[in-house]
């Protein structure tokens, strides 16, 4: 649609970018097996991206307007949370594959997480 505030478009994107990245690398809520209580309730215990864990975003508008509406306006909020989640974990999943033929690892991918598949799939395709 029509970009009404270019700047807060640009801002919504790369946060929206941002929750996406950490939700697939990062941000992970534990319970306790027992108690079932939030062990992971601060920031403290929960990990989110910062500024420097986000790479460098690209950020142009694409102004189609909408035919639904007299302003010809589309919401945006979400879009970059909505498809950078997927990106990366797909990005994972595919690096995972071509070299190990490793078919899944869990969100969040972290390096523990991925390491741990890697040494996996190093043993079973060495035995």
């Amino acid at each position: 649609g029509a970009t009404l505030n270019p700047l807060l478009l640009a801002g919504q994107v790369h946060g929206g970018t941002a929750q996406g990245i950490g939700q697939a690398l990062m941000e992970n809520a534990v319970y306790d097996a027992g108690s079932g209580q939030l062990v992971s309730a601060s920031l403290m215990d929960y990990a989110l991206p910062r500024a420097a864990d986000i790479p460098p975003l690209d950020f142009e508008t694409r102004n189609v307007p909408c035919r639904t509406n007299p302003l010809g306006v589309k919401g945006a909020g979400e879009a970059g949370a909505i498809g950078s989640c997927p990106a990366v974990m797909n990005a994972v999943a595919d690096a995972l594959w071509r070299a190990y033929r490793i078919r899944h690892v869990d969100m969040p991918a972290t390096a523990e997480r991925v390491w741990a598949a890697i040494a996996e799939g190093r043993r079973v395709h060495t035995l």
